[in-house]
């Protein structure tokens, strides 16, 4: 092996590796979230016509779903940002990682007790309830693989090293 492969095997570094599958999910999330944020605007006023009833019972459902919208709109921006930093190899873009999918965890969590409590509302909740509990279980489990990486990994250390 000659001297710059062994030096490369010791300090990788660049967006290969295993750093490829978080690439894909910095690349996609924010294509993810423009449709999602596209078919609420799509499906807006029929939307706000069939749910109009609930939201004059329920002050904490309106909240839940204009909060929901702010949110998916903010998530939007904070990838687009990460998707910048993360091409750019900056620094923080680990850490903005990171800090998304914490940020989904939370945002998991709120929706699973959101759901939880709209049962009296909305009679049987069980559906999105277990949807919402799937979609926490999928994001703590990604959360245990990509953050110790991100924190620990020589690759992440010697990619991201722009100001």
């Amino acid at each position: 092996m000659n001297v710059q492969a062994e030096a490369t095997v010791k300090n990788p570094k660049g967006l290969g590796g295993w750093l490829i599958w978080p690439t894909i999910i910095v690349v996609l999330s924010p294509l993810s979230l423009l449709a999602s944020v596209i078919g609420i605007f799509q499906d807006h006023a029929e939307a706000i016509e069939g749910l109009a009833p609930f939201m004059e019972q329920s002050l904490l459902f309106t909240l839940y779903y204009y909060g929901n919208i702010l949110l998916e709109i903010g998530l939007l921006v904070f990838s687009l940002f990460l998707l910048v930093f993360y091409f750019q190899k900056k620094k923080r873009a680990p850490h903005l990682f990171v800090g998304l999918i914490l940020f989904y965890i939370i945002l998991n969590m709120i929706d699973l007790l959101a759901w939880a409590s709209f049962d009296s509302l909305f009679g049987d909740t069980i559906q999105f309830v277990t949807q919402s509990g799937l979609s926490l279980l999928h994001t703590c489990i990604t959360a245990m693989i990509w953050v110790p990486y991100f924190r620990l990994s020589r690759r992440v250390k010697n990619t991201f090293v722009n100001e």
